[in-house]
């Protein structure tokens, strides 16, 4: 077999390699050009923002001090581009009211896979507030919930719930109205899968997670000390209609790849 001769340290440009005489001759251009020497001592606060700026204090300030009008304004603006992804905002003024709506949707909705139905939701204050048991009890559909000190095959098993659930509910931690889209930090008793793999999925949120734009959103992620302290978590994920695609022959189809429809409860 003909041995690989391994690369030389030395950088390939153009299909050829350059020696370290011509490297530090283009490493040097570079430099010249941004007004660089080496002899330019640079600190950590030099390269990377390690405090907000007065842009980013103002911006906070924005977001912390709208009233309820302005968070009206933007849920508006989310309703409306939401109408034009095949994503449904709907306005609730109490947790009652919602459960009866999700109590509908599953009454009114068939089964995707077998006859059955069923719903998993996150282990979340605001999706535990709607106490789903008792809202499905008279339908007869069971609610799923994972455990957060679940062993591995108790896990397993909650994931094949969420394969052949009609319906998963989540919360968010962001919608974001000007593309409609729904930011999710992965935590335990929230898997990323309730939002994926029922047919349905139906996110409740409140008023004030609504932004207006990604702007708003990194500089809270960034800056806000709530935010800060936490991080974004294993993941971040963002959610901007149901599942869709037009693979085959240009023809859009959705829940091809995911959920089929996406609707969103705004608690106000």
């Amino acid at each position: 077999m003909k041995s690989i001769k391994p690369i030389d340290r030395n950088t390939y440009l153009h299909g050829r390699p350059h020696s370290p005489i011509e490297q530090t001759r283009f490493i040097g251009n570079i430099k010249k050009a941004l007004n660089r020497t080496d002899a330019t001592p640079h600190a950590l606060e030099d390269l990377i923002q390690t405090v907000p700026n007065a842009d980013d204090l103002s911006l906070m300030e924005t977001i912390h001090g709208r009233n309820h009008e302005k968070r009206l304004t933007l849920l508006n603006r989310m309703m409306e581009i939401g109408s034009t992804i095949n994503m449904e905002v709907m306005v609730a003024e109490t947790e009652a009211d919602i459960a009866a709506a999700l109590a509908k949707i599953a009454a009114d909705r068939n089964a995707e896979w077998g006859d059955e139905k069923s719903i998993v939701a996150w282990d979340h204050p605001l999706v535990n507030s709607l106490e789903l048991s008792v809202a499905m009890k008279p339908l007869g559909i069971p609610v799923y919930l994972p455990r957060a000190d679940s062993s591995r095959a108790e896990a397993e098993t909650f994931r094949k719930q969420a394969e052949t659930a009609l319906i998963g509910i989540t919360s968010a931690d962001f919608g974001l109205a000007e593309t409609a889209t729904l930011t999710m930090k992965t935590r335990v008793g929230q898997p990323l899968h309730v939002s994926l793999l029922p047919s349905i999925h139906i996110v409740v949120i409140r008023l004030e997670q609504i932004l207006s734009n990604l702007k708003e959103l990194y500089t809270l992620l960034k800056w806000d000390p709530e935010q800060k302290a936490e991080g974004i978590t294993h993941t971040m994920t963002f959610i901007t209609g149901p599942s869709k695609t037009a693979d085959i022959e240009a023809t859009l189809v959705h829940g091809a790849h995911g959920p089929r429809e996406l609707v969103v409860f705004v608690l106000v």
